[in-house]
C-alpha cells in the first residue's frame, strides 16, 4: 500500500512538473500506458505507447519515467516523427532483462531510428551486463555483446 501511494505522489509530482515547468510540451507518463515500477513486469509495451503517442504529437512532446526500475526487453523507437522535439525525460531505471540471449537476438536493447529532435534527461540505465561479462571471463559459449 504504502509502495503504490509512493508511486502515485511520485507520479503526480512529475505531472505536475511537466504540466508547469514545460507549458508548450505534451506529457506520455508510461505508467498512464500500463509500466509497471517493479522491475520484474515487461513495460516495453507500455514505453511503446507513451513513445508513439508522443512521436505523432503536433508539437513538442515528453515520455516521462517516474521513480521505479523498469523492465524494457529490447525495443525499437522508430520515426519519422511528426513532433520534431521528443525529450524521453528518466526520473527512474530502465532495466534490461537478465537474458543477454535475448539482447542478442535482437542486436539493440534500446534503439532509436529514424528520429530526429530526441534529448534523453537524467535516470540510470542497467544493461545487467555482469552475466554476460562473467560468461565472457569464463570463455564460455556468449554472444558478441559489449566487448
Amino acid at each position: 500500500m504504502a509502495n503504490s501511494i509512493a508511486a502515485f505522489l511520485t507520479t503526480l509530482c512529475g505531472l505536475f512538473a511537466l504540466v508547469f515547468l514545460r507549458p508548450a510540451s505534451a506529457a506520455y507518463v508510461i505508467t498512464s500506458y500500463g509500466a509497471k515500477p517493479d522491475g520484474v513486469s515487461d513495460s516495453s509495451g507500455a514505453f511503446l505507447k507513451a513513445w508513439n503517442a508522443a512521436c505523432n504529437s503536433a508539437g513538442p512532446s515528453t515520455v516521462y519515467v517516474p521513480v521505479g526500475r523498469f523492465l524494457l526487453l529490447p525495443v525499437e523507437f522508430s520515426g519519422p516523427c511528426r513532433s520534431r522535439s521528443i525529450t524521453v525525460r528518466i526520473d527512474g531505471t530502465l532495466v534490461a532483462s537478465g537474458d543477454y540471449w535475448r539482447h542478442s537476438v535482437a542486436g539493440h536493447w534500446l534503439l532509436f531510428d529514424s528520429v530526429e529532435g530526441v534529448t534523453i534527461e537524467g535516470g540510470t540505465l542497467d544493461g545487467r551486463g555482469s552475466a554476460l561479462w562473467a560468461c565472457k571471463a569464463a570463455a564460455g559459449n556468449c554472444p558478441d555483446g559489449a566487448t
